[in-house]
């Protein structure tokens, strides 16, 4: 169960930093050097892959997914009002002259213990469960 968790986390984790993006674009540049291999050099086709004049159908789906993530982020961080009334701040003051009160290093008020240990000490094997 813990392994499953882990992976559950680290997928959120992944999905929340966008880098599901990333790996969709991963395995589109390496489609389409593959594709592009097929009728010319390795050369060509990582220079084709790459020149950003023949995107592939998922290169262009990828960016139609940023530019839609990035349009609801804007619209979440727009103020929904003319008047945002959010916290104002404050600067705290700090009297560092105030004295303080003694206060005790333990508590005097506390009961003690006054009987000695049991003598011969009991051994671990000795106890046994109430």
């Amino acid at each position: 169960m813990l392994p499953l968790l882990r992976i559950v986390a680290a997928l959120t984790l992944a999905f929340s930093l966008g880098l599901h993006w990333g790996a969709l674009q991963l395995v589109a540049w390496t489609g389409m050097i593959v594709t592009y291999s097929r009728d010319a050099s390795l050369a060509e086709a990582v220079s084709k892959t790459f020149d950003g004049e023949h995107p592939c159908t998922l290169c262009l789906a990828i960016q139609e997914g940023r530019a839609q993530e990035k349009k609801q982020e804007q619209q979440q961080t727009k103020p929904t009002s003319k008047f945002d009334l959010g916290l104002v701040w404050q600067p705290i003051q700090f009297d560092f002259f105030m004295p303080r009160a003694w206060q005790p290093v333990h508590d005097l008020a506390a009961p003690s213990r006054v009987d000695p240990p049991p003598k011969p000490r009991p051994k671990p094997g000795d106890l046994t469960p109430a």
